[in-house]
């Protein structure tokens, strides 16, 4: 027979009471099973929605998780910066200006 955890009860919605509400402030994940999980979806998705990280459970071990969503950049990628380099030319030594410039400033 497994063994179940069981979560204090209390008023203060899916979080594990005020050590879970603990949890959530440092941004450990919130667990919550799935049966609770099933009760506050709205609620949770709203949670979610503003970046807490929400942990489902079935007997007590995560089997999935609420996350924001982040949506993926479309375009082009960036190039790198050995590409970028290779578009532009080369120009001629300026060690002779400098040293022209640093000598005539005496």
């Amino acid at each position: 027979m497994k063994s179940k955890r069981l979560a204090p009860k209390d008023a203060t919605g899916p979080t594990t009471g005020m050590l879970g509400e603990a949890a959530a402030v440092h941004g450990a994940p919130v667990e919550i099973s799935v049966r609770a999980a099933k009760d506050q979806l709205s609620a949770l998705l709203e949670r979610a929605h503003q970046g807490e990280d929400i942990v489902i459970t079935s007997d007590g071990r995560p089997k999935a998780m609420i996350v924001r969503y982040r949506p993926r950049i479309a375009g082009t990628p960036a190039r790198s910066r050995a590409a970028l380099r290779a578009t532009m030319p080369l120009g001629p030594d300026s060690t002779a200006a400098i040293r022209a410039a640093r000598d005539g400033r005496d």
